[in-house]
Protein backbone atom coordinates (compact mmCIF):
# COMPACT_ATOMS: atom_id res chain seq x y z
CA UNK A 1 0.00 0.00 0.00
CA UNK A 2 1.36 3.46 -0.39
CA UNK A 3 1.78 6.66 1.28
CA UNK A 4 -1.04 8.45 3.02
CA UNK A 5 -0.95 11.96 3.55
CA UNK A 6 -3.47 13.60 5.98
CA UNK A 7 -3.77 17.17 4.13
CA UNK A 8 -5.43 19.18 1.57
CA UNK A 9 -2.36 20.27 -0.20
CA UNK A 10 -2.13 17.59 -2.09
CA UNK A 11 -5.67 17.29 -3.88
CA UNK A 12 -5.27 21.39 -4.04
CA UNK A 13 -2.52 21.25 -6.06
CA UNK A 14 -3.67 18.63 -8.18
CA UNK A 15 -6.89 21.10 -8.79
CA UNK A 16 -4.71 23.78 -9.99
CA UNK A 17 -2.50 22.25 -12.37
CA UNK A 18 -4.39 19.52 -13.80
CA UNK A 19 -7.76 20.14 -13.03
CA UNK A 20 -9.51 17.49 -16.08
CA UNK A 21 -7.34 15.09 -14.46
CA UNK A 22 -9.66 14.78 -11.92
CA UNK A 23 -12.69 12.45 -11.25
CA UNK A 24 -15.22 11.74 -9.21
CA UNK A 25 -15.31 7.76 -8.12
CA UNK A 26 -18.06 7.21 -5.62
CA UNK A 27 -18.81 8.11 -2.40
CA UNK A 28 -17.90 5.05 -0.19
CA UNK A 29 -20.12 3.83 2.79
CA UNK A 30 -18.69 6.21 5.35
CA UNK A 31 -19.72 9.36 3.18
CA UNK A 32 -16.39 10.10 1.84
CA UNK A 33 -16.07 11.20 -1.98
CA UNK A 34 -13.26 9.18 -3.36
CA UNK A 35 -11.90 11.53 -6.23
CA UNK A 36 -8.73 9.62 -8.24
CA UNK A 37 -5.97 12.05 -10.49
CA UNK A 38 -4.63 10.08 -13.62
CA UNK A 39 -1.13 12.55 -13.53
CA UNK A 40 -0.19 11.93 -10.32
CA UNK A 41 -1.75 8.46 -9.71
CA UNK A 42 -3.34 9.33 -6.45
CA UNK A 43 -6.22 9.06 -4.80
CA UNK A 44 -8.60 11.83 -2.44
CA UNK A 45 -10.71 11.60 -0.16
CA UNK A 46 -12.75 14.12 1.20
CA UNK A 47 -15.07 13.79 4.06
CA UNK A 48 -18.26 15.67 3.57
CA UNK A 49 -20.15 17.04 6.87
CA UNK A 50 -23.00 19.05 4.67
CA UNK A 51 -24.07 18.88 0.99
CA UNK A 52 -26.16 21.89 -0.33
CA UNK A 53 -27.47 21.31 -4.04
CA UNK A 54 -28.86 23.94 -6.29
CA UNK A 55 -29.59 23.97 -10.14
CA UNK A 56 -27.61 25.91 -12.74
CA UNK A 57 -30.82 26.65 -14.65
CA UNK A 58 -34.29 26.73 -13.23
CA UNK A 59 -37.65 24.98 -15.78
CA UNK A 60 -39.74 28.05 -16.14
CA UNK A 61 -42.89 25.33 -16.23
CA UNK A 62 -41.72 22.93 -13.39
CA UNK A 63 -44.47 22.18 -10.35
CA UNK A 64 -43.44 22.71 -7.48
CA UNK A 65 -46.37 21.49 -5.51
CA UNK A 66 -47.11 18.26 -4.45
CA UNK A 67 -46.42 16.40 -0.85
CA UNK A 68 -44.05 13.67 -1.92
CA UNK A 69 -40.70 13.70 -0.05
CA UNK A 70 -38.25 15.77 -1.41
CA UNK A 71 -34.24 14.03 -1.62
CA UNK A 72 -31.40 15.16 0.37
CA UNK A 73 -28.66 16.86 -1.33
CA UNK A 74 -26.61 14.01 -0.54
CA UNK A 75 -28.81 11.82 -1.79
CA UNK A 76 -29.02 14.17 -5.05
CA UNK A 77 -25.45 13.33 -5.49
CA UNK A 78 -25.32 10.13 -5.52
CA UNK A 79 -27.83 9.66 -7.25
CA UNK A 80 -25.84 12.20 -10.27
CA UNK A 81 -22.99 9.40 -9.81
CA UNK A 82 -25.08 6.41 -10.18
CA UNK A 83 -26.81 7.14 -12.90
CA UNK A 84 -23.89 9.41 -14.81
CA UNK A 85 -20.94 9.82 -13.19
CA UNK A 86 -18.36 11.32 -15.76
CA UNK A 87 -20.77 14.02 -15.79
CA UNK A 88 -19.89 14.95 -12.39
CA UNK A 89 -16.83 17.50 -11.99
CA UNK A 90 -15.06 19.51 -9.96
CA UNK A 91 -15.69 23.26 -10.23
CA UNK A 92 -14.06 24.73 -7.27
CA UNK A 93 -11.82 23.79 -4.47
CA UNK A 94 -10.53 25.41 -1.80
CA UNK A 95 -8.67 24.03 1.37
CA UNK A 96 -8.36 27.11 3.30
CA UNK A 97 -12.42 27.55 3.71
CA UNK A 98 -12.85 23.62 3.37
CA UNK A 99 -15.42 23.69 0.56
CA UNK A 100 -15.63 21.60 -2.73
CA UNK A 101 -18.07 22.40 -5.85
CA UNK A 102 -19.22 19.88 -7.67
CA UNK A 103 -21.39 20.13 -11.02
CA UNK A 104 -23.50 17.39 -12.41
CA UNK A 105 -23.65 18.56 -16.32
CA UNK A 106 -26.30 16.18 -17.46
CA UNK A 107 -28.90 17.39 -14.43
CA UNK A 108 -27.68 20.62 -14.30
CA UNK A 109 -27.26 20.55 -10.36
CA UNK A 110 -24.23 22.24 -8.47
CA UNK A 111 -23.24 21.17 -5.59
CA UNK A 112 -21.72 22.87 -2.47
CA UNK A 113 -19.73 21.03 -0.05
CA UNK A 114 -17.95 21.56 3.41
CA UNK A 115 -14.87 19.39 4.33
CA UNK A 116 -14.12 18.37 7.04
CA UNK A 117 -10.90 16.09 6.06
CA UNK A 118 -8.58 16.06 3.52
CA UNK A 119 -6.82 12.18 2.97
CA UNK A 120 -4.59 11.83 0.29
CA UNK A 121 -3.38 7.90 -0.68
CA UNK A 122 -0.44 7.40 -3.22
CA UNK A 123 -1.06 4.75 -5.27
CA UNK A 124 1.55 1.61 -5.51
Amino acid sequence: MGQRFQSGAFVQQCFAVHPLCLSLKRIDETGRLIIACTSCRMMHHMAADQVVARVAAVPVDGDMSGAKALPTAKELLEACLLAHPVSVTIRELDVIRDSVGLRCADCRRIFDLQVSVFESHQKS
